[in-house]
């Protein structure tokens, strides 16, 4: 186990690393031949093209997000993390004004540590290097109505699907690390481009991944709980550059929003937090202090998915665009069976991408390594049940007495001390179990009438 210090740095080109006491100081560059490295460089040329010119401010919190997420992807927790899982990370990010920073420091630690379970310590130097060069910097565009996180999954593309049937012209910020969550972000722009020519969509795209075992001894990380630290970080850096956008978009349904565990043992490793409220309101608590005037906002946090399919304002572009979207956890799965990576139709998102179309249309076109509820519910089903089961566990739980909602929503993180706002999440909770619940009676029903044929 190692605990390690991270330092952004725009005078080298190459890793360098030391260890004092059980402490590994690593610098990594920041630059390539005065080229931002990351992925940062070709997002910059794309903003300028939209006449879209972040501030300096708005690179520190690029730079810090980007930080952020490679120590999370490439320390490993098995091995340098207490109880192989919290970790000790110390981050040195260079900013443009110490003084405004400083009082956040607080508010990042306290946002990190909620969002991934390790415990962060940020420090900070004067970055000299500038973002931004007074040749290259030009009048802020004002052309857009909206700015939207898009994730290639199904709550994003609805959001998008209103926006554009609400005539909004629209920036959309997407992330990938990996191929297939960038060929869904492709293919629904790609059929967004075909539905709605007129109304303007800018996809804004960044690809970020790190070499494997960047960091000296650290080795890697499946994880991504920061991939949300670096989601809302780009479409901030981004909104700092636009004339007249102050909130972010962060499209996500109520009951992943909150994430209640679904049982006793989904907690800590096994409950993300990456667009819980408290999370949310941290962001929001960080940008007031920056002097920022922007927000961050999900405006559907108290609709379950299958509500926001419905309410979809095209349903008929939904249906036929959820086939490319993507929402599974771990689609390598599929290799299992001898199949290319794909939806494997029972871990929670699926379950909860399936109900919500249940409720909808009835079904989906979307191609699942496994869609028998019977099978999963059998004792032979390989490991395919366990989300399933944890799903009839929490409703059940919640049928036995509705009053436990109010209970459950605060074991993932604080909440408001208001009490209508808490009954609403409550209801929204129970809704996002009882149309899981629906789904899979009617689908239990459906396969035992067919095995009566």
């Amino acid at each position: 186990m190692n605990r390690y210090k991270l330092r952004a740095n725009y005078e080298i080109e190459n890793v360098d690393s030391r260890k004092v006491d059980d402490v590994v100081i690593v610098d990594v560059p920041m630059l390539s031949n005065g080229k931002l490295n990351y992925g940062l460089s070709y997002i910059k040329k794309r903003l300028h093209k939209e006449n879209i010119y972040p501030s300096e401010i708005g690179f520190d919190i690029m730079s810090l997000a980007t930080m952020v997420y490679m120590a999370d992807t490439r320390i490993k927790r098995a091995v340098h993390g207490q109880d192989s899982w919290t970790r000790e990370i110390e981050l040195e990010i260079p900013v443009s004004n110490i003084t405004l920073w400083k009082p956040q420091i607080s508010i990042i630690e306290r946002m990190l540590k909620f969002l991934t379970g390790d415990l962060w310590k940020i420090t900070l130097s004067n970055r000299t290097w500038n973002f931004n060069r007074p040749d290259e910097i030009g009048e802020k565009t004002n052309k857009y109505d909206k700015v939207s996180l898009f994730s290639g999954g199904m709550d994003s593309l609805i959001s998008t699907i209103n926006l554009m049937e609400n005539k909004k012209n629209t920036l959309l910020i997407s992330h990938a690390g990996e191929g297939l969550t960038k060929n869904a972000q492709e293919n629904i722009v790609n059929r967004l481009d075909m539905v709605y020519p007129d109304i303007l969509h800018t996809w804004l795209d960044l690809w970020m991944v790190f070499p494997s075992d960047y960091i000296p001894e650290g080795g890697n990380d499946n994880n991504t709980r920061s991939r949300s630290f670096l989601f809302i970080g780009f479409g901030i850096f981004a909104m700092t550059g636009m004339d007249n956008v102050s909130t972010l978009m962060v499209p996500e349904n109520g009951l992943i929003a909150l994430n209640v565990p679904l049982d006793e043992t989904r907690v800590g490793s096994f409950s993300t937090r990456t667009t819980h409220p408290f999370y949310l309101s941290l962001w929001n608590e960080l940008l007031s202090g920056l002097d920022l005037n922007m927000y961050v906002k999900n405006h559907y946090w108290n609709k379950t998915k299958g509500e926001m399919a419905v309410e979809c304002k095209n349903k008929d572009v939904l249906y036929e665009t959820m086939k490319i979207s993507f929402s599974c956890s771990s689609p390598g799965k599929a290799r299992w069976r001898g199949l290319t990576p794909q939806h494997c139709g029972y871990c929670v998102p699926c379950i909860i991408r399936r109900a919500a179309m249940h409720k909808a249309f009835g079904g989906d076109g979307t191609i699942y390594t496994e869609t028998s509820i019977h099978k999963m519910q059998s004792k032979n089903s390989e490991g395919m049940g366990i989300q399933l089961r944890s799903f009839q566990y929490a409703i059940d739980k919640i049928k036995s007495d509705k009053n436990r909602a109010l209970l459950y929503i605060h074991k993932p993180g604080p909440l408001p001390q208001d009490e209508g706002y808490l009954k609403e999440l409550a209801d929204t909770y129970m809704r996002g179990l009882f149309e899981v619940d629906t789904f899979i009676q009617d689908c239990l029903l459906q396969e035992g009438e067919s095995d009566d044929l």
